[in-house]
């Protein structure tokens, strides 16, 4: 049977959807960010892109290391999950921009308007307990 109407949902499900939505949020800025620089050129347009998806990547990567474990795990490992997303999030962004750089991309200052793009979208997202209500 199914449940019609609102409901209630965890505080690790909410935390994980707002994870979420950072990161769309994230993809969404660079994507605009791209469009504003299409007149520029597509290789501009796309070297944003890039940027953007580097940064969106990282940020994926820090998520989902961070809500891999279930529902009800102990501190100790949740806090050890946040400090190897981070640590793996810096590796992501590391690597996947010398693999960038190195493939001599059109406009690397575009990359990396669109990496920091994606970080003031990062630091820009809502704070506070996620919503727990599910329509």
């Amino acid at each position: 049977m199914t449940q019609s109407g609102p409901h209630f949902v965890s505080a690790v499900t909410a935390e994980r959807r707002a994870a979420l939505r950072v990161v769309a949020r994230q993809a969404a800025v660079a994507v605009a960010l791209a469009v504003l620089f299409a007149p520029l050129g597509l290789a501009t347009a796309g070297s944003v892109l890039v940027g953007g998806a580097v940064g969106t990547c990282a940020t994926s990567v820090f998520a989902w290391t961070l809500f891999r474990n279930p529902e009800g795990e102990s501190p100790a490992r949740v806090v050890w999950s946040f400090y190897l997303g981070q640590a793996l999030k810096v590796g992501v962004t590391i690597g996947l921009l010398a693999i960038v750089f190195r493939s001599r991309m059109p406009a690397p200052w575009a990359v990396l308007a669109g990496y920091l793009a994606t970080h003031v979208a990062y630091w820009f997202a809502p704070t506070g307990p996620a919503n727990r209500w599910i329509r």
